[in-house]
């Protein structure tokens, strides 16, 4: 038996063997169903130019997968303030001077397509004391809130403004005592309403006036 490169040059291509044509309507499955039953007939240069465009602007803030795991909002948030992200666990961007920011998004609409009525910033699915002393040492938290793709409005607060939050954690931590098996205390992603946030910290954007919060807080 002849074994070949399927990624040699000589094979496929304008020198080498033509290309197979493709088995369009004539694989069958088991159960007799004609395969592929999906036809590409949609067009998608549109979509393509565009994802194309944003990745490259992605790419060189750092982000590689824009689209995956928050990282559109990321990109948006990270040029509109001229911040650099970090690829290490804990902080999430910096400024020029080294100052660090923590980011954190609010949905305006749900996974299902709701407009939520009570909007509030989440922090970690297991939030321990070493989150929160990284917390304290940020410069300032960003907060956003989109409507799905568009910035609705965006807040910056100093994380001393976040004080009675940290210490109200710290003491759920604290009454917790000792895990079994020498785990670290934690508590389920304990959330700050935004209402606190909007009340206690700036908004960034829009410059102008205050953003429409429809539906409320």
């Amino acid at each position: 038996m002849t074994l070949f490169d399927a990624n040699d040059p000589a094979l496929f291509g304008e020198r080498g063997l033509p290309l197979p044509e493709p088995d369009i309507g004539r694989g069958v499955s088991p159960d007799g169903t004609h395969l592929p039953v999906l036809e590409p007939t949609g067009d998608i240069d549109h979509l393509l130019a565009q994802g194309t465009e944003i990745q490259a602007a992605a790419t060189l803030r750092g982000i590689h997968n824009v689209f995956d795991d928050g990282g559109y909002k990321e990109l948006l948030m990270l040029s509109l303030f001229n911040l650099r992200k970090l690829h290490r666990e804990g902080d999430d961007a910096e400024d020029a001077e080294g100052r660090r920011y923590e980011m954190k998004t609010v949905a305006r609409v749900s996974s299902s397509g709701k407009r939520k009525t009570s909007l509030s910033v989440t922090t970690e699915h297991t939030l321990t004391q070493a989150n929160i002393e990284r917390y304290r040492a940020t410069f300032l938290w960003i907060v956003a809130v989109f409507d799905q793709s568009v910035p609705e409005v965006i807040y910056e607060i100093p994380p001393a403004k976040l004080e009675p939050y940290f210490a109200s954690w710290e003491a759920k931590l604290a009454s917790q005592g000792q895990l079994p098996g020498g785990a670290p205390n934690h508590l389920n992603n304990p959330k700050i309403p935004l209402k606190w946030i909007a009340l206690h910290g700036a908004q960034v954007w829009p410059k102008i006036g205050r953003a429409n919060l429809v539906g409320g807080w």
